[in-house]
This record gives structure tokens, sequence and C-alpha cells, in this order.
């Protein structure tokens, strides 16, 4: 599979899978699903009508919209016709999007009624938009619009459903003779952050056709296996996962774009494997955690989890699954196993997820790679049976196959592989990307010779396991030459439920560097706690109980790690789209009033 290319592995899979679903996605109250032979034929006639309105092999097509059958409808066509995919996460702001789109130099957009207006009027390059949704009525509406404030529409707009419709026998037999190869490019993926600061990372067929070869090898999903789609598109992690990964083995995926129904989609389409981030499944345990306070059943949920650790700990058996049965069949009860990516995944909320019997691996990538690097293997009688997850704890697992992983030194952080057991990562394997779109000097700086540079610090064991330490230009570096990695301190810091967000960073102070915290508190939890002391919520308060959780949390780690002080902001802080804290984007100062915060919070628990 690794030198075929995405329209080519997906023919071969609509070959052995034809009349089985591909995607379910509920719309009103009923499920509507795809079958791999509707989706080759939507996507065919797509990649048709692309070729009959002009598009030519190396067109970029931008994609911002939801997750939904018609963005991978679009995806698929696009490839078919030889274009090259630019999706862009819909809820950026319109500059944001325009900016991407601009540099992609796109011909040709896919969007939604709803993030139309987002859509830049005039772009260069920009032909033509196809409106998904209710087409006919937005391209009305923003026609009329357009033509009010500029006398006629740049780009032109064409409802979705309009675009197959274009096709004719020339485009049919034109798309015939398209010649698709593993080194052409597939898609452009902007890296996390704003897209201003972002690259856009080049990714070939061959690219993603790599990753979804070996990832199966390490984390066996197959025909048998249905996947909940949650995270968006845009991103090389769902993208590879949860898109192309199934569609090679003839799994079937399940669409939901809202974080609020997960639970109600878990519970109805009982899907097998579900892959998030670290925030959602923080927030999983936190939702599972409250429903148990609020049915007075508090103490009995923490009692079963201590019992279940007693016995792991003594006779190596994972009794989670029975002591939680309630909640695995509230979870769908087919579940195999989770995968957390796209960030750092907290030791603490994987074992609390293993004393639930539920096994969450971690993996690690970038959108460099396609993304994955390395995943932990998938054994369900070691993990039924034995403490080996327990003791694996931290690691995100060995590279894949064909991938190879190595350390180098970070002479800038002082940071040598012979003294300190760490270095940076870098990975060479046919997943890396061959560079970023029209940046050879950034492309010339990430790589040496074949390897690529990761950014991120970590070690590898005897065993071949690899440890993130941190990202190399975060590394804070003391006078005495320790070092701090900001995520181990963050880590420690959100094991508490006062603290929703947090960033370490290093702060210059008359001259020396130390290692500072800037802290969003959690509302309701904080609240809770100064009631609970009879006090009243006003910023010393809040400021004090904050400050004593964190000097209580770092007693258990050196003095030269610990925080010298905390910043309160009462909004929180800024994001990528896969809850990441975005470092680039944080201020330099930062205010704190209690209605504010309260505010926030609100909105926050609305979202």
């Amino acid at each position: 599979m690794a030198q075929m290319t995405i329209p080519a592995m997906f023919e071969e899979a609509v070959r052995r899978h034809e009349r089985k679903a591909a995607f379910q996605m509920k719309v009103g109250r009923e499920y509507r699903e795809l079958t791999y032979g509707d989706l080759y034929r939507r996507a065919r006639a797509f990649a048709s009508g692309l070729v009959a309105l002009g598009m030519r092999p190396g067109d970029r097509v931008g994609l911002v919209a939801e997750n939904g059958f018609e963005w991978v409808t679009a995806y698929l066509g696009l490839s078919m016709a030889g274009g090259v995919g630019v999706p862009v996460y819909y809820e950026l702001k319109p500059p944001e999007i325009e900016d991407a789109l601009k540099r992609a130099e796109a011909r040709f957009v896919v969007t939604s009624a709803k993030v139309l207006p987002k859509i830049p009027e005039r772009l260069s390059e920009l032909e033509t938009v196809f409106v998904i949704g209710d087409g006919a009525a937005a391209v009305e509406a923003r026609s009329s619009l357009v033509g009010f404030l500029y006398r006629r529409p740049r780009a032109r707009l064409l409802p979705f459903e309009a675009v197959a419709e274009q096709a004719t026998p020339e485009s049919d037999t034109a798309l015939a003779a398209i010649g698709i190869k593993p080194e052409d490019l597939a898609s452009i993926v902007y890296t996390s952050g704003t897209t201003g600061g972002a690259k856009g990372v080049m990714l070939t067929h061959g690219n993603f056709v790599s990753n979804v070869s070996g990832v199966p090898q390490i984390m066996p999903v197959g025909e048998r296996d249905k996947i909940l789609l949650l995270l968006p598109l845009h991103h090389a992690y769902p993208f590879t996962v949860e898109f192309l990964l199934p569609l090679a083995v003839g799994a079937t995926v399940v669409i939901e774009n809202d974080l609020v129904r997960v639970r109600d989609r878990l519970s109805e389409t009982h899907p097998t494997v579900f892959a998030g981030v670290p925030a959602l499944f923080d927030i999983m345990l936190r939702a599972i955690r409250s429903q148990a306070e609020a049915q007075g059943r508090g103490q009995i949920f923490q009692r079963g989890l201590d019992l279940v650790a007693r016995v792991k700990e003594r006779t190596g058996i994972n009794i989670g699954h029975l002591v939680f049965r309630e909640l695995h069949a509230r979870l769908g009860g087919r579940l195999r196993f989770m995968a957390s990516g796209g960030a750092a995944l907290s030791p603490d909320t994987a074992r609390t997820y293993y004393k639930l019997g539920l096994l969450l691996l971690q993996g690690w990538g970038l959108t460099e790679t396609s993304p994955i690097i390395t995943g932990q293997r998938f054994y369900p009688s070691r993990f039924r049976l034995t403490n080996y997850y327990e003791k694996q704890l931290g690691s995100v697992g060995k590279p894949l196959p064909a991938v190879d992983v190595t350390l180098i030194d970070v002479p800038e952080k002082e940071i040598y592989v012979l003294l300190h057991d760490e270095g940076e990562l870098t990975v060479r394997g046919p997943n890396v990307t061959p560079g970023y779109w029209k940046a050879e000097p950034e492309t010339r700086a990430a790589k040496i010779g074949e390897w690529l540079r990761t950014g991120d610090v970590g070690r590898i064991d005897k065993d071949g396991n690899v440890f993130i330490t941190g990202r190399s230009k975060y590394v804070i570096v003391l006078e005495s030459g320790e070092k701090v990695h900001p995520d181990e301190v963050e880590g420690l810091l959100q094991t508490s439920p006062l603290i929703e967000d947090v960033a370490v960073v290093g702060r210059n102070v008359r001259g020396k560097t130390q290692v500072s915290c800037v802290v969003y508190p959690n509302y309701a939890a904080v609240s809770e706690r100064l009631a609970g002391n009879g006090q009243s919520v006003d910023e010393r308060t809040v400021r004090e109980i904050v400050t004593s959780e964190i000097d209580r949390l770092e007693e258990t780690i050196a003095p030269y790690k610990r925080t010298v002080d905390c910043t309160l902001t009462d909004s929180p802080l800024p994001k990528t789209a896969l809850r990441k804290v975005a470092r680039e984007l944080l201020s330099e100062s930062y205010s704190f009033d209690v209605k504010r915060w309260q505010e926030s919070s609100a909105s926050l628990s609305l979202t």
C-alpha cells in the first residue's frame, strides 16, 4: 500500500466493501449513511465536475467547512482530479482564513452556508466557491450583497450539489486520463496556531498512505471497527487516523461535530475505537466524576477506583470493566481501545482511564510526518492481566514500521545527549514532508539531510520507547544551568480541579530567568472550595487559594522547577484547534477581574 495514492487506496477499499457503510451521521432524529460505493460515485462525479469547471492537476482547493458527507466527498473528489486539498479550520477569523487561502493560491473553495461570510470576496487566484447546505439561498443572498458592494462578485458562487451536474462526457474522459503518482502533493496542511504564523506543510499521497499502512501494525483497526469522528478534519491527526485509515481498511466512521453530544453518540452508535486529544479525555473524565457526584455516588465511584488499583497492584489483573460496567455500557459497550494524540497526555489521566477498565493509548507525531511517528502497541491481554501499561506511563510508544527516530544535541539550550540522556528527537521515513509550501529557508532549517528536526525534546529507553519531555524552543534554561520543561510542570498543575488553563513560562526579572505561570482558574471548583471554607469569592481569596494549591502540588518536584510567581487571568488562554495552549499568543501581562472571570466561565461552559 505504501506506493499507492489516496484515490487508488480508496478504489481498492470500494472493491472490497462497496455496500458497507463508510460514513454515518445523525441529521435530526435519524442517522444517514454513505456506503463505500455511494461515496465513490459521489466523489467521482464531483471530480468530473471540477474538471469541467477548469480544474487542473496541481490546483489547490480550500476546504473550509464542518465535518460532513460533503467534506469527505469533496476531498476524495479533488484528489481524484489531481488537486491539492487545503483544509482550513472554519473557526478561524476571516483574515486568518483569507491568509491561508491566499498563501496557497487556492482556485476553488468548498465551504458551508454558515462559514460563507468568512470567505474572502476578492482573491487573485480564487475563481469558484462551492457552498454546502442551503446552497441556493446562500448563493442568492451572497450574490445580491456582493453585487451591491462590488457590482459583480470576484469569485463565482455555486451550490455544492451543482458541481457534479457540471460533469460532461468530455470531463469524464479527461478525468480518466489523469495520472496521479505517490510523490504528487495531496494536501497543504497548516501547522497549529494562527495561520499568519503557521507554515503550510506539503504532504504527498505517498506520505499519507505510508502512515495509513503503518498505523494498523501497532493499533489494529479493521473492517469490523466503528470509529467516532469528533475532531475537525483540517488537522492531520484526525484526517489520517479517522478519515483515511478507516477508508483503507473498510471501517465505518460516525461523524459528530458537537462535543456536547459525545455521550449520546457513544451510547447510540457503539463505536469500537475512539480517538481524541488530551483535553477531550480530561473533559470526559470530569463529566464522569461530576455525574457520579450529582447522583450522590461520588464516594462509591472513588472507592471503585481504589479497589481496582489495589487488585491491579497485587495481582496485575484489571477488574475495571467489571466494577464500572454501567459506565462501559453508557460508552457503547464495545470500545476496544481509545487513542490520544495532538498533545501530551497526562499520566494521571491515562492511569484513571486504566482503572475504569478503558485502555487509552498514546501516540506522537507532527503535521510534518503525516502525522504519526510513534504509538503505544495494543496488547489487550497485557492490559487485563499485567501492569505493562502502568509501567509505560508517559511513553508515546515506539516508531511505526519504516520510521526511524534518533536524538541530537541542542547546544543553544545546553542539552547534550551524552550528558543528559535526552536531546531533540529527529525522524526519517516515508511519512516525512518534502518541505514547506513556498518556504525554502524554513524547509532547510527543518532538515538535516534526510532527517527532520521535530523540535521536541525527549529520550528513548533501551526498548525503543520514546518519552517526550518538552519543546526545545520552550525549555527554560536557568542561570544555574538547570533546565525546566514547561510541559512537565503544566502537567502537574493541571491535575488540580482548581486550574482550568495553565502555561508555564520563563520570565526575565532584573536580569535573571525565573519560572512563572499564568493560570485561568476553574470558576466552579474555586467557588465551591471557597464556599466550603466559609470565604467569599474575590480577587484576594482566589489568588490565595490558587497559589496555595500550586505550592502544594509543586512540593513533589525539585525546587528549581517550581514557579516563583503566578499570574491570574480572567479569560481562557489562547488555544489551537486541538485545545493546546497557543504559546505564541500568550501576552506579557494579564488582568484578573472576578466579574469578567465569572462571565467568561459561563460562556465557556456553553461551548
